[in-house]
């Protein structure tokens, strides 16, 4: 089998690298889209230094600080229209992976020229690299700094899907884990389920798994383990904070995939439906899944859960020590408690049909009864 590696990010790393900002987009632009959420950069002050740091180094900055929890594709279509009445040469994103991905969009529609749901639908690739990308996640969860995905949703349909073109991947990364030390537990406790989930569902779901793949994969899993409920006993624990960091970037990654396993985000594609309809927070849909789909895979992939279980966390029992960990990082959510109204499942089981194609590289069958089973099971 042939494999390929493919990831042509600068990614810098460790404590005080938000302070090479300012030089680093010199050295690609000179005229930057700052694309963030509405209010947390700014009250931490983070926004404040960005901004100082790229003036600084002539870089001038438009601030663009409208983006949703779950980005919203007339948003992304507004920014990139800023970059291009603008002609901006760069495009800067502060915040989590709400922010990132409705930069990639941005970037994805600036160049294109055409609303980022038209490349959505039709995957149409784009040829063009201005403007650049920058990310600076300030959380650790969606890894969305060392990929070219993006998930968008459109908010007219509910339907939330994921965009990805080479064109996406960030130029710079800068992973300082110094700025997710403001962060909630809420927050950060959503953030590690995200990595977590990352890595457990190609795990689970491998049909040819690897050595080396599953010692990479393992090895991050166990971080995530180990250091979420440390983090959330201590959130400015740096250290935690900082092997959380290496985590999210690894996980959503061709990091990963290092080695030749396989497998995919199928439980991913399950909750995109939930947060596309009900504004949820991505990791909180996810913990609801993660046992109910865990175990809808029992009767094929115990192997697995067994491995899962010995090798992340010591224990015999994969699913119990998955929900052992959930419960003790305040993370065993039903979907009921998340506002998910019961006679809406089989609605829900189609749109996430609609809307993951890859859903078809699950080891079972995914059609609309078993997905909206496993629905049921987590409501």
């Amino acid at each position: 089998m042939i494999t390929t590696f493919y990831i042509p990010t600068k990614i810098i790393s460790g404590t005080g690298g938000f302070g090479q900002l300012g030089k680093e987009a010199a050295r690609i632009g000179k005229n930057a889209l700052l694309v963030t959420g509405k209010g947390s950069m700014r009250r931490s002050g983070l926004l404040d230094r960005a901004v100082a740091d790229l003036d600084k180094h002539g870089v001038a900055v438009a601030v663009f600080d409208k983006i949703e929890p779950n980005p919203r594709s007339s948003t992304v279509d507004e920014g990139a229209a800023i970059v291009r009445e603008k002609k901006l040469d760069v495009v800067i994103a502060l915040g989590g992976g709400s922010a990132m991905d409705a930069a990639k969009g941005i970037v994805v529609a600036a160049i294109g020229g055409k609303p980022v749901w038209h490349y959505i639908e039709t995957r149409q690739k784009i040829a063009g690299d201005v403007p650049k990308l920058i990310t600076v996640p300030t959380v650790a969860a969606s890894g969305s700094e060392s990929n070219c995905g993006a998930v968008i949703t459109n908010w007219e349909t509910h339907d939330k899907c994921v965009l990805s073109d080479r064109c996406a991947y960030p130029a710079v990364s800068i992973v300082d884990p110094e700025l997710t030390l403001t962060l909630p537990a809420r927050p950060t406790a959503q953030g590690g389920v995200d990595i977590f989930c990352h890595l457990v569902e190609p795990y689970i779901t491998a049909g040819n798994p690897q050595p080396l793949t599953d010692g990479i994969v393992e090895t991050s899993m166990k971080l995530v383990v180990d250091y979420l409920p440390r983090v959330l006993k201590k959130l400015d624990d740096l250290d935690a904070r900082s092997q959380l960091s290496w985590a999210s970037t690894i996980a959503c990654s061709a990091f990963a995939g290092l080695g030749g396993g396989d497998g995919a985000m199928t439980m991913h594609g399950i909750e995109h439906p939930l947060s596309g309809m009900y504004d949820m927070a991505h990791g909180d849909g996810l913990a609801a899944l993660l046992p109910a789909w865990l175990r809808s895979l029992a009767d094929i992939r115990q192997d697995r859960l067994d491995k899962l279980a010995c090798n992340v966390f010591g224990k015999k029992d994969g699913i119990k020590a998955v929900e052992d960990w959930l419960k003790a990082c305040n993370m065993n959510l039903k979907l009921r408690d998340l506002g998910v109204e019961k006679d809406k499942l089989n609605d829900l089981a189609a749109n996430a049909l609609k809307t993951a194609p890859w859903l078809a590289a699950h080891p079972k069958k995914l059609d609309k009864a078993a997905i909206a089973a496993i629905y049921g099971e987590a409501w």
